[in-house]
């Protein structure tokens, strides 16, 4: 695609969002009324995301003697609590940090494009572990007292 492909593209864009709000506009507050539904449902709340803050697949390689393969990954979510998770081989093991809230609420979970899912409980300090099949494209998935925070598509 060259420069004058995108810039036609644009102008396509510009000209059919002038005819949309020229001919059917949305109705006066529509964008408001639409966040307030959202925010009175909880939609944020109910689909958290996971936001990936630290992955040392992304980091230097530390210097020292052994030969660990382990990936650790550290999660933030949106209510303050965050999930540390090492992923070895199948070997899946981790954290809930800073969740202030009743340990035996919470399952995580590890989940494959392919559909499957390796689920476990917390003990009562957060930690978990896990054997799961973690290649190709995973995601953690967090409940919480029936809410649900999912972490993007990771490749391992």
């Amino acid at each position: 695609m060259t420069d004058g492909d995108a810039g036609a593209d644009v102008a396509l864009l510009e000209e059919l969002r002038t005819m949309w709000v020229t001919y059917d506009p949305p109705p006066p507050g529509l964008t408001a009324a639409m966040i307030a539904v959202v925010a009175a449902a909880d939609l944020d709340e109910e689909w958290e995301l996971l936001t990936l803050v630290s992955d040392s697949a992304h980091e230097p390689a530390a210097q020292v003697r052994g030969l660990s393969t382990a990936r650790v990954l550290y999660f933030n979510a949106a209510a303050g609590w965050s999930l540390e998770a090492e992923i070895d081989g199948n070997d899946v093991k981790g954290q809930l940090l800073d969740h202030p809230g009743d340990p035996g609420s919470v399952e995580i979970a590890l989940e494959n494009r392919d559909g499957a899912s390796w689920t476990t409980e917390v003990d009562e300090v957060g930690f978990f572990a896990l054997e799961a099949e973690a290649v190709g494209s995973v995601r953690f998935v967090v409940t919480i007292d029936g809410r649900i925070a999912r972490s993007r598509w990771l490749d391992v």
